[in-house]
């Protein structure tokens, strides 16, 4: 079932990605190769692909699943675009903290929609401020182990449940992360996407 929901997304979605790659990097894109799977833990801050990428080699990324990233505290389900996919009880820690600290602030998060991550600060750091929490993010590091966000000075970038990223410059290895403030082993993350991963030449 998964394999042939791959294969229609990509006919559904190949003029688009096409389109796209052809207007950011003049270049049509000419066969997806090289195709591997893996899960992205939520309690993990860099979950590897075992993937590394020249400059400006680019990816597709097709994902599913749901990862709890407030598992402790009442609970804050999402899919891979951080739409939240249960409602945290009204009177949990989860749903007070995602109310009063994420964007839009003071707005309920509810089945359906999706909180911003804000910048608190450097004691709080994160993958992407300004992202949905619990979103599916990729960045590429020179380091095929990194221990920190220094390790990726290009940032992160949005995936979702689908999307197409692309290697710096520098090149790198392409690592993917759910969005959040604090993905370790022993935290209150738990559960994993499922990431299809395809290189685009």
């Amino acid at each position: 079932m998964r394999t042939s929901l791959t294969v229609l997304l990509l006919g559904l979605l190949g003029s688009f990605f096409v389109l796209q790659a052809s207007a950011e990097d003049g270049a049509a894109l000419n066969a997806l190769s090289s195709s591997s799977s893996i899960r992205v833990e939520a309690n993990r801050l860099f979950n590897a692909t075992g993937r590394y990428a020249s400059s400006g080699e680019s990816f597709l990324i097709l994902a599913d699943g749901n990862v709890d990233i407030s598992a402790f505290n009442g609970g804050y389900r999402t899919n891979p675009d951080g739409t939240i996919s249960n409602t945290p009880p009204a009177d949990s820690g989860a749903f007070t903290w995602f109310r009063d600290t994420a964007g839009p602030l003071n707005t309920d998060p509810v089945l359906g929609s999706r909180k911003s991550l804000l910048e608190l600060g450097p004691d709080w750091p994160a993958h992407l401020p300004g992202a949905p929490y619990g979103a599916l993010v990729a960045g590429f590091s020179a380091s095929s182990s990194p221990s920190s966000f220094d390790d990726f000075p290009n940032g992160f970038a949005v995936v979702g449940t689908y999307g197409i990223v692309r290697a710096p410059n520098t090149g790198g290895y392409l690592f993917l992360g759910v969005n959040d403030l604090n993905s370790y082993e022993g935290g209150d993350n738990t559960g994993a996407f499922r990431a299809d991963i395809f290189r685009l030449r």
